[in-house]
């Protein structure tokens, strides 16, 4: 085998190497772009849901919750 043909042949594993990454690279991107979408939709709808009406009408026995809750984790200790 002569030496442009070595190294022809190493370029084009190389080549191949890239590609292969490459196309990893893409299929990442596009894991993150639609984990980022997701999160994007959760966080939507997590701030239509706190400005309904009900939502607001129960803050108050929210609150009430999270102090028995707070008291109860401390006299319990």
């Amino acid at each position: 085998m002569t030496d442009w043909e070595t190294r022809a042949r190493t370029a084009e594993a190389r080549v191949e190497e890239l590609a292969a990454e490459r196309a990893r690279l893409w299929d990442e991107v596009h894991q993150l772009r639609a984990e980022r979408r997701e999160d994007e939709h959760f966080r939507d709808l997590a701030r239509y849901m706190e400005s309904t009406a009900s939502w607001r009408l129960t803050r108050p026995l929210r609150e009430v919750k999270r102090v028995y809750i707070g008291l109860r984790r401390f006299v319990d200790k």
